[in-house]
């Protein structure tokens, strides 16, 4: 009887908000790196309904983080089985995570809910400084540089515990320069950023978007982290942000994606077309 009551809801509730997608979310099997989701998607094409169902695959985030929402929306994105504009009524059951019997969310697909935000970094980092750097990034996983892909990655924020923790690879190119003209925030300097993306290292980036260096190795215990089918680059990074307040944002050299990292933990992969 609930069932009855629950889907007669849904519909009043999707009318209301003027939803034109209906999205069901449910998580079946498990493995070590992939998590596999059913998704079900109904939507509305003119007078008709159409209902698709697929199974996706995104990477293990911890069972009670909001962000596999949208790493599944983010991958229903890709895989063109949900489009921007569309504005969605999701509903996940409590396979998803621990601690709920079930979420139900309303969204639309739009540049403020693919953008990542400091909101859920809970970091001390300016909007525009993580939007910047995650810019540049996207630019070099889509297009590499000269011709070629690149891997590369920058850590920001807790600037000086990272600089402790780290030494140089080659000189610091960033030395001796004004610190206002290396701010990642300046589009005059998202140039000499890509150019300097070619370098072995990391970029090292201060909670307002200064570059304090490029080809910085990380002194990093690479141990405290476990992502298989990732290298070392990534693990890297990703202890770096145990061991410190900084998040990592790494471009994969085999090229297209993006991965955002936080307290050691992977809370961001975006795979760039």
């Amino acid at each position: 009887m609930i069932h009855r009551y629950l889907g007669e809801a849904t519909q009043e509730i999707a009318k209301a908000t003027r939803a034109n997608t209906l999205v069901f979310i449910s998580k079946f099997g498990s493995a070590d790196e992939k998590v596999p989701i059913k998704l079900i998607v109904v939507r509305e094409v003119g007078t008709t309904v159409r209902r698709e169902s697929r199974t996706l695959e995104i990477k293990r985030l911890p069972p009670t983080s909001i962000m596999q929402i949208r790493q599944i929306v983010l991958e229903a994105v890709n895989q063109k089985l949900l489009h921007p504009g569309e504005k969605v009524f999701c509903i996940a059951d409590s396979s998803l995570g621990e601690g709920f019997e079930g979420l139900m969310f309303i969204f639309t697909i739009n540049d403020e809910f693919m953008a990542f935000t400091t909101r859920d970094l809970q970091e001390k980092v300016e909007s525009s400084v993580f939007n910047s750097v995650l810019a540049v990034a996207k630019e070099l996983a889509r297009e590499g540089r000269e011709g070629r892909k690149i891997g590369t990655a920058f850590l920001i924020g807790d600037h000086e515990s990272v600089m402790a923790k780290s030494k140089q690879l080659v000189l610091n190119p960033f030395s001796g320069h004004p610190m206002e003209l290396r701010n990642v925030s300046d589009p005059r300097f998202k140039e000499t950023l890509k150019e300097f993306s070619q370098i072995d290292g990391v970029f090292v980036i201060d909670n307002e978007g200064f570059v304090h260096a490029a080809g910085r190795y990380l002194n990093a215990d690479i141990g405290l982290v476990n992502f298989p089918g990732l290298g070392t680059r990534h693990h890297a990074c990703a202890s770096m942000t145990k061991m410190t307040s900084s998040v990592g944002v790494v471009v994969s050299e085999s090229g297209g994606t993006v991965r955002v990292f936080k307290g050691g933990n992977l809370i961001l992969e975006e795979r760039v077309n």
